[in-house]
């Protein structure tokens, strides 16, 4: 094959200045275009996506969710608001403005999901649902919510989609939670929910004989989001009146 200008002039540069050197500089450059890209879409889907999301609070146990109508309707996990009061607490994304919560409804069946609706009349941010299927194993993925104390309130992290489970509802992700994540959203790259997040797996302590004894804080890279078939119809059951008073998980 005929060098092109392009190689031969590359190749003759190689030769007079010492290849190793630039082709160390070349190699160093395009891991740089790649995380700059990267690092502009986790702030593009933060500043999209962040506003939405809430702190919610009953006794003596915080959760996450976020609005998906502007009057005020929020998405939640089920043990968020299971034997809580019939109104909670949600602090907005600014971490100043607090509003109650009447908590509508429950998932059917089992279905780890809540419906919430701020009680004050207003416009409030919201986030989308993504479309059914949007993502797959190795997409990039985030999550926003309030773990383990309200002073992480709204805290972002990211990773990927690992895998699949319960037929393709169930999304496992490494993006980090913990424990006051639950009912916060998981979402793409577009800033748009792909599920919600649910709970996650920690490490176990264990003795000399390998007996578990506690169980850690710090997550292990194994965490589960319901996906957004299941929050579509949850919707669709929540506006004909086919959701539970009472948790069902």
């Amino acid at each position: 094959m005929k060098p092109t200008k392009l190689w031969t002039t590359l190749l003759l540069a190689l030769s007079l200045t010492g290849g190793l050197a630039i082709v160390r500089d070349l190699a160093h450059t395009t891991p740089v275009v790649a995380g700059t890209a990267e690092v502009a879409t986790s702030k593009r889907v933060y500043a999209k996506a962040n506003p939405a999301v809430v702190m919610i609070r009953g006794n003596g146990a915080i959760g996450s969710g976020f609005i998906i109508s502007s009057d005020g309707y929020i998405i939640t996990n089920a043990h968020v608001a299971k034997d809580q009061p019939t109104v909670m607490t949600v602090m907005m994304a600014d971490g100043k403005t607090e509003m109650p919560a009447d908590v509508v409804g429950f998932g059917m069946d089992g279905l780890d999901l809540a419906l919430l609706k701020i009680s004050r009349p207003g416009k409030y941010p919201t986030v989308q649902l993504a479309k059914s299927k949007s993502i797959g194993v190795g997409d990039s993925v985030y999550a926003i919510g309030t773990p383990l104390e309200e002073r992480n309130q709204n805290t972002f992290t990211n990773g990927m989609v690992s895998a699949f489970r319960a037929d393709g509802q169930i999304i496992q992700h490494n993006a980090a939670i913990s424990q006051g994540n639950s009912g916060g959203p998981l979402l793409n790259d577009k800033g748009e929910v792909v599920g919600v997040n649910t709970w996650g797996a920690v490490s176990q302590v264990v003795d000399a004989e390998g007996n578990q004894v506690a169980k850690g804080t710090g997550n292990i890279g194994i965490n589960y989001a319901i996906g957004t078939d299941l929050v579509r119809q949850f919707l669709l059951d929540a506006r004909q009146r086919r959701i539970s008073a009472t948790a069902t998980i």
